[in-house]
Order: structure tokens, then sequence, then C-alpha cells
């Protein structure tokens, strides 16, 4: 099963797809965006009492988006973080969330005062909003998943899954131009990733492109299903200026948490195993079904993500210079819609703030770094 799961296919792939350009349809008018949905109403989050106080600090988290789930419950079960916040008259507050866009609604409507998503989410809250942007909270694969093993080039003609706007779209685009292809020589079927393993095994759909831990469920539930490529993408955790200009102290803690509960689950195998334990419970609580990965599965597959972040989550620099990783999505977003077409990458680039980690980093003492003393139940 590992040897299915990291295929010699993905590197090439990727290391092919970093200087690759290509042709997307669509193109947005005029600073439009595309209308997100309403979700004042969700069956989920219409149950969620978001404090108003000024107190209160609301983050958005992502339970099953993986492993930034691992982070956000070590978080959680960190006393640390508790005694500074105690200590600051300040509480935060973590609310689970299905994806990066759902979080954005929240803050853009002013529920949360911060969140954690991948690239995509996080380079549109700072093309639409008033954000900072910290740290990276993660580096991991969006996969390709076929219903037999294929070359990209044969995927010509075929139904192929995809969530619009994600860093899975994106990167389906990517590997489709790398064999000379675009989005007119196949047909694209808009689905939630939560219905792409149903939808290929029932052969709705001839492939997929998602972000873990949906290729993996789907290689180990349906063992005929092969990944066929991958491509590197990235998380974050962001705040909204109003709540770093009122709180700067509270963010620098709260920046200091999540670099302890990544040093915390790399360091000890039993540390991963009870992080996953928790993220799968956060998101069996969320969806109401069951995660199909066992603890040790889903310890397994997010120790690759965390484990590429050899030191401390500091954003590259390099990922966010003109025809950078990060530029590239941005305007990808643009053509989408999914951002104002007259959105300036400047303006999204200094979004992007590495001061606050380095002062965390450089007064490692003062925030903790080193003391590790999770509530385990």
């Amino acid at each position: 099963m590992k040897a299915r799961i990291i295929s010699a296919l993905f590197l090439t792939g990727v290391i092919l797809l970093s200087s690759i350009t290509f042709p997307i349809a669509g193109k947005a008018e005029e600073s439009s965006i595309v209308q997100t949905p309403d979700l004042s109403n969700h069956h989920i989050y219409s149950n969620y009492k978001f404090s108003k106080e000024g107190n209160v600090i609301n983050i958005g988290v992502q339970p099953i988006y993986l492993p930034t789930g691992f982070i956000s419950e070590a978080m959680k079960h960190d006393p640390v973080l508790q005694k500074a916040l105690l200590e600051l008259g300040v509480e935060v507050r973590f609310y689970a969330f299905l994806k990066g866009d759902d979080v954005n609604f929240f803050i853009r409507r002013g529920d949360l005062d911060a969140g954690i998503s991948g690239d995509m989410p996080v380079i549109t809250a700072a093309a639409t909003m008033d954000v900072i942007i910290p740290v990276l909270i993660q580096q991991g694969f969006t996969s390709i998943i076929a219903n037999r093993p294929m070359l990209i080039s044969e995927l010509r003609g075929r139904n192929i899954g995809y969530a619009f706007g994600s860093n899975a779209h994106y990167a389906l685009l990517r590997s489709l131009a790398s064999d000379g292809l675009n989005e007119t020589n196949v047909n694209l079927v808009p689905m939630e990733v939560t219905q792409m393993p149903e939808a290929l095994h029932a052969g709705k759909v001839d492939a997929f492109s998602a972000w873990e831990p949906t290729a993996a469920i789907t290689l180990i539930k349906y063992p005929e299903s092969v990944a066929i490529h991958r491509y590197l993408s990235s998380g974050y955790m962001y705040f909204t200026k109003i709540i770093l200009e009122d709180h700067p102290e509270v963010v620098s803690q709260i920046v200091a948490s999540e670099i302890r509960a990544i040093q915390w689950v790399q360091d000890d195998i039993q540390n991963l195993l009870q992080a996953s334990e928790w993220a799968i419970q956060a998101g069996e609580s969320l969806t109401g079904r069951s995660v199909d990965l066992s603890v040790e599965e889903n310890a397994s597959l997010a120790k690759r993500d965390i484990l590429g972040l050899s030191s401390a989550p500091i954003i590259p620099r390099c990922d966010l210079e003109t025809n950078g990783l990060l530029y590239m999505e941005f305007e990808f977003l643009k053509t989408l819609g999914k951002i104002p077409a007259s959105s300036n990458w400047e303006e999204v680039r200094n979004s992007f703030d590495w001061r606050i980690i380095n002062r965390v980093l450089s007064d490692s003492k003062e925030y903790n770094l080193d003391e590790f003393n999770y509530m385990i139940e």
C-alpha cells in the first residue's frame, strides 16, 4: 500500500510542473468575485454560537484537513497556551469547519478572528479581506486518483472530479498542461471532496483530484484505484488585522502554540498517534460519520507532511516571488473569478508577515517553545 501511495510517478510530476504555464478558460470580469453560498443556515454551522466579546478570539479550524487537524487539536490541548491567555485575560475558542472557503465566509462576516486553511482560501482571504498571514502550518500533496493505472495523457475525454477553485483544481490543470492537455480535452465534474471516493468507485468519474486524507482513504478502501500524480501544496494560519492590532501578544502566543504542537508531534510516535486520535474524534464529531482511516493510518499520512517541516514553520520567501508558487495560484484564482481581476499581487504578498514568528523564535524562552505538557485524556 505504501508503495502505491508514495509512487515514483508523483515525484516526477511534481518536478515537471514547477515551470509549466497553461491556459485557463473562464476569465473573470473586472472586479467580479464568484458568489459563495450563504452558510448562515448550514446544518452544522448554524448551531455555532460565536462570541462577540472583546476578550474572546474565535478561530476556524479544519480537523479533517490533514495534517493541520493534528496541529489544531494539539493546540486545543495545550495548557501552556491556556495559561498564557489567562494571564492576558483572553480566551480562544475553536470552531470546526469542512473547508477553507467556509472559514473565510465566517471571517468575512465577522464571526471568526482567525483561521487555518490551505493556500487557495488563504490567498483569497488576502485578496478580499484585511488579514495577516504569519506562519506556515502544513506542506503536503494533492493527488490525482484514477480507477486504474494510466498516464496523464490517457485522461483525455474522461470524467474527472474536482473541487472548484481548490489547490487540487489548480494541480489538476497543471498536470493536464504537462501533457499538452487543458480543461477542454476532459470533462470536469464539480463535486465536494467527500463525494469523490464513492463517485470513482461507482464509475461516475474516471479520476479525481483531491487533498489528504481523501486520496489515501480511496486507495485503502478501493484497492483497484491508483494514484497517478501528486502536486505540492501548503496551508497557513491567518488572523484579521483588527485582532492583531487589538491583541498582538495573543497572536504571538497562538503562533507559539502552533510551533510547540508541530514539535511535539514530531518528537515521538506516541504523540503523533495521540494527535491522530484527537483529529479523528474531531472529524467524526464534525461530520457525524466515521473516518475510513485507523489512528495509525491517519498518523502515517500526517507524518509525511508534518516532517516536511524540518525546521520552524516559516513561510518560504521564494513562494511569494513573482512567478513563485503562490503568485501562480493567485493568478489562477483571478481567472476563475474567485478574487477580483483587479487584485494587486503586491498587496496580497504584503499580507504575509514574518515579524511575528521571528519574534517568537528569537524569544523562545519567553514563549516556552520547549515546554510540552499536553492534556491527555
